[in-house]
C-alpha cells in the first residue's frame, strides 16, 4: 500500500511538473535609452538570414512571443538602425536581456538563461583580451630590435593560451551547453608537429593534409539543426568542399555521398547538404564539377529524396543533368553534320586527327574574333605536328555574312560549318551551347577531353598532352 501510494504520489508530481513547464518563447529585451523603433529577431541559416519575428521598442522595451518553441541556434536582434547582437536559443526560450546601446555585449544582463549568460561571458571576456591585443601591438608598434619583437610574440602566445584555457574550461564545466556544442564545433584539428617516416626514410610531407582532412569533422555533428544556424555551419563545409578536398569529381562525389550520409539523421541538414552540393557543382567554374552534380541529381533527386523540391523545378534539375551527363569529360562527343562553305553535309565524324578543337562562335561576337584571331596563329604553328583538326561552327544564319568572317579571318582551312544548316540535332542541345564562343577538344576517338576553354587553356591543354605523351613513349 505504501508503494503504491508513493508511486501514485511520484506520478502526481511528474504531470504537475509537466503542465507546469513553460510552452513557445518569450524574449523580453531591454536597450536603454533606445528610441522607439521596430526590430527584428533574426536567425542563421546557412550563409544567409532569416526573419522569425518582428517587435516594437516602446521606451527601450520589446519582446518576442510566441506558442511554438524556436529551432535552436543563433539570433540576432537587429535594429532598424542596422545595429545588432547575437543570442543563443537552445533549451531556454523564456528570459530577458537588460542592456544598453553603446556596448550591447558588455552592459548585457542576463536572467533565465545559463546557456546566453555563458555566451555573453565568453562575448567579454574576448572583447577584453582583444584590447589587450591591441595594446600589446601598439607597445611593439615602432620596435624593430630582434629581442623586442621575440618579447611581442611570447606576449601574444600567452593571451591567446589564456583564449584556449578559458574555452577548455567553459566546455569541461558546462557539457550539455550549447554553446560548448558551437566552441567545440568552431576548433580546428590539431595536427602532428612531428613528420611520420616514408619507407625510404624520408619525411612524409603529405601526413599533416591527410591527417587534417580525417580530423576535419570530429567536433562537429553534421546532423545537428542548430549549428545550421549558427556562420558555422556553411562556412565550414564550403571550406572543406572547395578548399581542403581535392577537386576532382572522383573525389567529390565520394565526398560528397559521405557529407549527405553525415546529414542525414536531420531532415533539415540532410536538405541543405544536398542543396548547398548541388548549387556548388552545378555553378562551379572548374571544368568536370558537372560530373557531381550529375551524380547527385540521379542518386537524389530522381529517386525523390530531395523531398522539399516541386514538380516544374525537379523536372528542370533532371533536364539539366540529363544535358549535362552526355557532355561528360571522357563521354564521346556527339556527332554533328552541318553544311559547310562549298553547300555540302560535312561530319564532324570524319575529321581524322588526334585533336578535334570544336569551336563554337557567332561573325558579330567581338570576343569570338579575338578568340579565333589567337586560336588561328597557334594553329597554324603546330597544326600538322599535333595532328589537329578544327571544326568550326557558325552561329549566324547570313552565308554571306559567314564566308565574310572566314575570308577576314584568314580560317579557310578549317572545316567550317553553318550550325544552323544541319542534318542532325540542333548544337545548342547537342553541345549545351549557351553563349560564344564556346570551344571543346575531343580525342582521336571523338571522345571529350576538355570543355569550355578559352583559347589559353586550349593551348595549354594540347601542349601538356602532347609532353605527357612523349614522356610515355619515351
Amino acid at each position: 500500500m505504501k508503494k503504491l501510494i508513493f508511486l501514485l504520489s511520484l506520478t502526481v508530481a511528474l504531470t504537475a511538473n509537466l503542465f507546469s513547464q513553460k510552452k513557445g518563447y518569450d524574449l523580453q529585451i531591454t536597450i536603454n535609452n533606445y528610441p522607439d523603433s521596430v526590430t527584428y529577431l533574426v536567425h542563421y541559416y546557412g550563409n544567409t538570414n532569416m526573419i522569425k519575428d518582428t517587435a516594437y521598442i516602446k521606451n527601450g522595451s520589446f519582446r518576442f512571443q510566441g506558442n511554438e518553441t524556436l529551432p535552436g541556434g543563433i539570433y540576432l536582434i537587429v535594429t532598424t538602425a542596422k545595429t545588432y547582437f547575437e543570442l543563443i536559443i537552445d533549451k531556454e526560450q523564456h528570459f530577458s536581456i537588460t542592456t544598453s546601446n553603446d556596448d550591447f555585449v558588455k552592459n548585457a544582463k542576463i536572467k533565465g538563461s545559463n546557456d546566453n549568460q555563458l555566451f555573453f561571458d565568453y562575448l567579454k571576456f574576448l572583447g577584453q583580451k582583444e584590447e589587450e591585443k591591441k595594446t600589446i601591438d601598439n607597445q611593439y608598434s615602432d620596435k624593430e630590435d630582434a629581442e623586442q619583437k621575440k618579447a611581442h610574440k611570447e606576449k601574444l602566445k600567452t593571451l591567446n593560451e589564456e583564449v584556449i584555457s578559458y574555452k577548455e574550461k567553459l566546455m569541461t564545466g558546462n557539457p550539455e551547453s550549447f554553446v560548448t556544442t558551437i566552441l567545440k564545433a568552431s576548433k580546428e584539428p590539431e595536427t602532428p608537429t612531428e613528420l611520420p617516416k616514408k619507407e625510404d626514410g624520408s619525411p612524409d610531407s603529405t601526413y599533416i593534409y591527410k591527417y587534417y582532412k580525417a580530423h576535419y569533422w570530429d567536433n562537429f555533428d553534421l546532423s545537428d539543426e542548430r549549428l545550421l544556424r549558427t556562420p558555422l555551419y556553411a562556412n565550414r563545409l564550403k571550406r572543406y568542399f572547395t578548399q581542403v578536398l581535392l577537386q576532382h569529381p572522383d573525389t567529390l562525389i565520394k565526398e560528397s555521398d559521405m557529407l549527405i550520409a553525415k546529414a542525414k539523421p536531420n531532415r533539415e541538414t540532410y536538405k541543405y547538404n544536398i542543396w548547398y552540393l548541388t548549387y556548388e557543382t552545378e555553378t562551379s567554374k572548374i571544368m568536370g564539377m558537372d560530373a557531381v552534380f550529375v551524380h547527385l541529381v540521379k542518386k537524389y533527386y530522381e529517386t525523390g529524396e530531395a523531398y522539399w523540391v516541386n514538380e516544374s523545378v525537379m523536372k528542370n534539375i533532371v533536364s539539366r543533368a540529363n544535358t549535362l551527363d552526355k557532355l561528360l569529360i571522357g563521354r564521346p562527343g556527339p556527332n554533328m553534320i552541318m553544311i559547310d562553305t562549298a553547300n555540302n553535309l560535312k561530319s564532324m565524324y570524319a575529321l581524322k586527327g588526334d585533336y578535334t578543337i570544336v569551336l563554337f562562335y557567332d561573325p558579330d561576337c567581338g570576343h569570338c574574333r579575338s578568340e579565333v584571331k589567337e586560336i588561328r596563329n597557334w594553329f597554324k604553328a603546330y597544326e600538322k605536328e599535333y595532328n589537329m583538326k578544327i571544326f568550326a561552327v557558325c552561329s549566324d544564319t547570313s552565308l554571306v555574312k559567314w564566308k565574310k568572317f572566314i575570308k577576314e579571318n584568314d580560317i579557310a582551312n578549317w572545316d567550317n560549318v553553318n550550325g544552323t544548316r544541319s542534318a542532325t540535332e540542333n548544337y545548342h542541345d547537342l553541345y549545351d551551347i549557351i553563349s560564344t564562343p564556346t570551344i571543346y577538344l575531343l580525342d582521336k576517338n571523338k571522345n571529350i577531353l576538355a570543355k569550355r576553354l578559352a583559347h589559353h587553356q586550349l593551348i595549354e591543354f594540347i601542349e601538356r598532352d602532347v609532353n605527357k605523351k612523349k614522356k610515355t613513349q619515351d
